[in-house]
């Protein structure tokens, strides 16, 4: 795809505020990013229809809990992955009371300078089921999400319960509002938004994404090895503009 000439991005506009720059990067989800972060008048029209038709992973829910002062964990692992269902169904893995999860256990020795353990439990999940509960039904669903989670844990840490003096929880409207992805998508999009996120550059030149976009796999690991890809490609702009500005002898 040839760039189009005379599109070209030079920061950030929010309010009154405008910030300058010789490269942005939008980490807001490809999908907000072409649909609203930016005016539509800056694409080609084929390229941003085709793009907002990207399909959305799934979002998450995730249960957090702290340890008091002095309490331990036995080792188990730093990633533990369970489940009680007696057969493999793919869909069921986001399921509203679902039966899959993962457990991240994070001991002292990996953040010394807390001296707490703390425990992680994270499970795919569906926008749907959670968008339009009411506010009684979603603490509801939240409040069995925690119970859910802990009795889970207590197969394998009996005495969890006592140990603990901080239990909450995220879901996928959690996401939708602290990070405004579309559907509180905390996995991105399906594969193909790596195409729209990549060709964002030709579209606007000093444009870029960073994110999870289906590449390696979805998730912190995707959206790292991306994130580094993408700053490679900003570190070469930048250096390229710098190396234009400077004088000639």
């Amino acid at each position: 795809m040839a760039r189009r000439a005379g599109r070209r991005g030079r920061g950030v506009r929010w309010g009154t505020r405008e910030i300058r720059a010789g490269a942005v990067v939008a980490n807001a989800g490809v999908k907000a990013t072409i649909g609203r972060l930016v005016a539509p008048q800056h694409f080609d029209a084929d390229w941003l229809g085709a793009g907002r038709k990207t399909r959305l992973n799934c979002s998450s829910t995730q249960v957090y809990m702290g340890l008091g002062p002095g309490e331990d964990l036995p080792w188990i692992a730093d990633l533990f992955f369970t489940s009680t269902r007696p057969e493999f169904d793919s869909a069921s893995l986001a399921d509203l009371h679902g039966q899959s999860r993962t457990f991240s256990f994070y001991y002292p020795k990996v953040r010394p300078e807390t001296g707490r353990h703390t425990v992680v439990s994270s499970m795919n999940a569906n926008w749907s089921d959670w968008d339009e509960l009411s506010e009684p039904e979603y603490a509801a669903a939240k409040a069995r999400l925690e119970e859910d989670t802990l009795r889970a844990l207590e197969v394998y840490v009996p005495d969890i319960r006592s140990k603990l003096t901080h239990v909450e929880s995220s879901t996928p409207r959690s996401f939708a509002f602290y990070t405004q992805h579309a559907q509180g998508a905390s996995f991105g999009t399906k594969f193909e938004g790596l195409r729209y996120s990549m060709e964002l550059p030709q579209q606007i030149e000093g444009l870029y994404h960073s994110g999870s976009v289906g590449i390696i796999m979805s998730g912190w690991l995707g959206a790292a090895n991306y994130g580094a890809i993408t700053a490679n490609k900003v570190d070469a702009r930048i250096a390229s503009l710098a190396a234009d500005a400077a004088p000639t002898s």
